[in-house]
């Protein structure tokens, strides 16, 4: 994005599940095996983190700031906080009471070290708990070009497909996933996804002080965003390519 851009909040939707690692030195724990027979492709995301199922019951979406925007900050971390504070709103129209986690709060937690392969397992600063377990989870992409604060919010959980995709203690990992994480049929089952979406939309907002939607977009900005949607997201395989 060019300095002084418009920000976007780019939604995503999948024609079929997968299996998305976050970026990181070593190769991520995948149990291709297991994938094949799922039927799940394995993706790897710009951002960090741990392995996420991505299914149609995950709400994701990326706010995507120009070089320079004041939400993007100095501070990594601390720029996290607007976004959590903004989907706490958008849970809080749906009925969700949900909590910010602050920094000291993150790194005093101390979960199953084999919960560190899933990105629903960890817990970092300004991401959001209900009911004591992890509600949404937060991921970001900077490039000397603009960032992106990547949000998941899962309608509906699946931790025991997601163990079974990874190289770990199947049953334990699953196990603490159920104990770690909490979904939106759980607490709210009578919220449908079109509700979240629409007061997602209506607090990112509130935040950004106005976004255009996508309709909104000119041609070559939507050509962009096509492209930078695809190139955030790459198909991997087992040799690591």
């Amino acid at each position: 994005m060019e300095p002084g851009a418009s920000p976007v909040v780019s939604w995503c939707d999948l024609t079929a599940p997968a299996l998305i690692v976050g970026r990181s030195a070593a190769p991520p724990p995948v149990d291709w095996q297991a994938c094949t027979r799922l039927g799940l492709p394995v993706h790897r995301r710009a951002s960090g983190g741990g392995a996420v199922l991505w299914d149609a019951d995950l709400v994701a979406l990326d706010v995507v700031l120009p070089p320079g925007h004041e939400l993007l900050g100095a501070d990594v971390v601390a720029a996290y906080r607007w976004v959590g504070e903004a989907v706490r709103r958008a849970l809080a129209d749906c009925n969700v009471e949900a909590d910010l986690v602050d920094v000291r709060r993150a790194r005093a937690d101390t979960p199953d070290q084999v919960l560190e392969a899933s990105c629903f397992g960890g817990l970092s600063p300004w991401e959001l708990t209900a009911d004591g377990r992890k509600i949404v989870g937060l991921s970001q992409v900077r490039r000397r070009t603009g960032g992106a604060f990547q949000v998941g919010i899962p309608m509906r959980f699946d931790g025991a497909t997601l163990a079974e995709t990874l190289f770990v203690d199947t049953e334990r990992l699953a196990a603490a996933l159920r104990a770690r994480v909490v979904d939106l049929a759980t607490l709210r089952p009578e919220v449908r996804r079109g509700t979240l979406v629409q007061h997602l939309r209506a607090r990112l907002g509130e935040a950004l002080g106005g976004r255009r939607a996508p309709s909104g977009l000119t041609d070559t900005e939507l050509q962009r965003e096509e492209k930078a949607s695809v190139s955030t997201y790459a198909a991997l395989t087992e040799t690591g390519r």
